[in-house]
């Protein structure tokens, strides 16, 4: 049975912490336990529990397998999941796993973020910090950053 941390649960539903603990103490979700640390964001819920909170239009089943290797830390699966909650117009929920892959030097995450704060989507509009992911995507090989970072005379 897939399953994810309470924390992600949270980023990708938009629901609280107290509304997913709510749950679990009613029965309507299951926890199944922890996962290495302590604390509340380390205990684990099943994922079919909550797929219709997750404001992803068909959900199909290669979908979950990105959002739990998203939930295990991959940079790869945490963008698509922001790109795949972006494109559901869930910019304020992408936010969180465009900026975790990004910490994590994920050139494309960087590239969407720098864009995201440039143009003010999801964030507060905030064109220097925008260029500045933009331009540690492009110190990485972004294609798109890079031509982008030569456009503007900063490369």
């Amino acid at each position: 049975m897939p399953s994810i941390t309470l924390e992600s649960a949270i980023q990708l539903t938009g629901l609280s912490r107290r509304t997913l603990w709510r749950r679990i103490a009613t029965g309507t979700v299951r926890r199944l336990g922890r996962t290495g640390g302590r604390g509340p964001g380390h205990a684990r819920i099943e994922l079919d529990l909550i797929r219709g909170d997750i404001p992803l239009p068909d959900l199909e089943d290669e979908d979950l397998q990105v959002i739990q290797q998203a939930d295990a830390g991959d940079p790869a699966a945490r963008h698509d999941v922001a790109l795949m909650l972006m494109e559901a117009g869930c910019q304020a929920l992408a936010i969180h796993w465009l900026t975790a892959a990004a910490n994590q030097q994920y050139p494309d995450a960087m590239h969407w973020l720098g864009r995201c704060y440039i143009t003010g989507e999801g964030v507060p509009r905030d064109e220097a910090l925008g260029l500045s992911w933009i331009r540690r995507a492009a110190e990485r090989g972004h294609l798109i950053s890079c031509r982008q970072m030569e456009a503007l005379g900063l490369k």
